[in-house]
């Protein structure tokens, strides 16, 4: 097996067990521990681990290693809110360069969105991939490589989170909604329209967090951090 692929298995391994749960916020990520579970060796993980240091999913803290990120309340709004703004941009500049074809590839990802949410049960996963998909194509046509590159890491840093708030079915329901009143928005020419659903999508999301039972919360954020913020 290349290396490539070994580093490549491990990183969407560890992605995986974060964005699930599987490993909690303020836990360390050991390389040990994940070489064991995968049957590799550690260079490997060591390198997939720098992979998602790069995306914001794991931090790597001087002398100690490396952690899921530990959010607070304060944190995932300011995270959402500054990701309003840039979906919003983003929108904006796509519009002014995008093809038909480009608009056809946006839409045939809004169709599996669609697909995948009729299924029974929902692969929130196999949901949140072409939930990334669509806004990462949307992102490279408009092609502002930094905006794209601080949106896409703001946008890892809460993935868990959405992947929580995406098993509630009216969230889901209104995730896809978006996505198509967005895209036909966007078919009609109509910015204004496009970029204000956009905005709102990424507001709304923060909103169910706000409305999350206590226990809900909990579950992802340890007791003495769910008042901060």
């Amino acid at each position: 097996m290349k290396v490539d692929s070994i580093v490549d298995r491990a990183c969407q391994n560890i992605q995986e067990w974060i964005v699930t749960g599987r490993f909690k916020p303020g836990e360390q990520i050991k390389e040990e521990n994940i070489s064991q579970r995968l049957e590799i060796s550690r260079p490997p993980v060591r390198e997939a681990l720098k992979m998602l240091e790069a995306t914001g999913l794991v931090v790597r803290k001087p002398r100690r290693g490396v952690f899921v990120p530990l959010l607070t309340r304060k944190d995932v709004w300011e995270i959402y809110t500054l990701k309003a703004a840039l979906y919003e941009l983003v929108t904006e500049l796509a519009m002014d360069v995008m093809t038909d074809i480009e608009v056809r590839e946006l839409e045939t990802l809004v169709e599996e969105m669609e697909q995948i949410v009729s299924e029974d049960p929902v692969d929130i996963l196999r949901y949140q991939k072409h939930h990334k998909g669509f806004h990462s194509r949307l992102m490279g046509i408009a092609g502002n490589g930094r905006l794209n590159a601080f949106a896409a890491n703001l946008h890892n840093q809460v993935t868990p989170f959405s992947y929580k708030s995406l098993q509630q079915k009216d969230h889901l329901l209104a995730s896809v909604r978006y996505h198509r009143e967005i895209i036909e928005a966007i078919k009609m020419g109509d910015r204004p329209l496009a970029c204000r659903l956009m905005k709102q999508h990424v507001l709304d999301a923060l909103l169910v967090f706000r409305d999350m039972q206590d226990a809900v919360w909990n579950e992802v954020l340890p007791s003495s951090m769910v008042m901060e913020g």
